[in-house]
């Protein structure tokens, strides 16, 4: 018999802390209703069907009013109001693992296999991040060490807010285009929803996800 191949540890850090300004409405986009469930609520559940992730590895990052409800741990920012890299610094220094996903709680699409080849490529690397089209990149789609920390530190305290801004002092491995398409033929995994409008295109794509699915 094989012996099934070890996966490298690692925790789920989904960021929650955005003010959901673009959405038009006095509303947490998080709580929204999306197919039956609330968006983060789905997101979670995505989450979960990568292999290595229950629930005592995944690790919200927001307000604890808003998000304790959902039976994960929840870490508040401990840098407040400095945007995303204020919140992966404080996942980053809750995580008792040293590889961390990054996702955010408005991405419902991430690819499950392309996590785990993302995770595969880390050993050696302090950030593993995809890279598509004309120098697109994903930062909150990636894998970041614990390295990154004393320069996102370094940083915050600088108010050098960019996620950018830690690339120079990092080892970066970039998942090109063609390998990330290998899982993710339509890159579906970078659809993140900002506007009252994307909950629409959001779902026209699940449904046209699942005739691909059935195709198969």
């Amino acid at each position: 018999m094989f012996k099934k191949k070890k996966h490298t540890p690692f925790s789920v850090l989904v960021l929650a802390g955005g003010r959901s300004s673009r959405m038009g409405l006095n509303k947490d986009k998080g709580h929204m209703q999306f197919k039956g469930t609330s968006l983060i609520e789905y997101v979670l559940v995505n989450i979960l069907s990568i292999e290595g992730v229950d629930k005592n590895n995944v690790i919200i990052v927001g307000p604890k009013e808003k998000y304790s409800r959902h039976g994960f741990t929840v870490v508040e920012d401990l840098y407040p109001q400095k945007g995303p890299l204020g919140g992966i610094f404080s996942g980053l220094q809750y995580s008792n693992t040293f590889y961390n996903l990054v996702i955010g709680y408005d991405m419902p699409f991430v690819e499950s296999k392309l996590v785990e080849y993302m995770l595969s490529n880390s050993k050696g690397y302090d950030m593993v991040i995809p890279t598509y089209g004309k120098e697109l990149y994903e930062p909150l789609c990636a894998i970041y060490s614990k390295n990154c920390l004393k320069t996102m530190e370094q940083n915050l305290k600088n108010n050098i807010l960019a996620v950018r801004g830690i690339f120079p002092r990092c080892k970066i491995r970039w998942i090109r285009e063609e390998e990330i398409r290998i899982f993710d033929s339509e890159l579906h995994s970078f659809f993140n929803i900002n506007f009252q409008s994307d909950f629409k295109k959001a779902e026209i794509l699940l449904y046209q996800r699942g005739k691909n699915i059935g195709k198969g």
